[in-house]
């Protein structure tokens, strides 16, 4: 059972917690995390950065909204994907 971290104050102003981060980003909370440890040790993330306050960690929303900008590029056209397949193999006449 994983453990969300509850939070008896408010976040700063343009800030949420990790749960909020989550309904923004459509990200679980673990997976907010996992991101934030590979930001932590790679100064690269996954998903939307994360930012330290105090002991906690907060995710600014401008942040958010940025990445999900960046996250809808175009999307795929099905004609040119259904082109781009090979051929299927010729059967064997029985």
């Amino acid at each position: 059972m994983s453990r969300t971290p509850t939070f008896n104050q408010p976040p700063p102003p343009g800030h949420v917690w990790a749960d909020g981060a989550s309904r923004l980003s459509g990200r679980a909370v673990e997976t907010l995390y996992k991101d934030r440890q590979k930001q932590k040790r790679t100064g690269r993330s996954d998903g939307p950065r994360s930012v330290d306050v105090g002991r906690k960690a907060a995710w600014r929303i401008s942040d958010i909204e940025a990445w999900l900008n960046e996250q809808g590029g175009p999307t795929p056209d099905a004609q040119a994907l259904h082109h781009s397949r090979p051929p299927e193999p010729a059967r064997a006449a029985a």
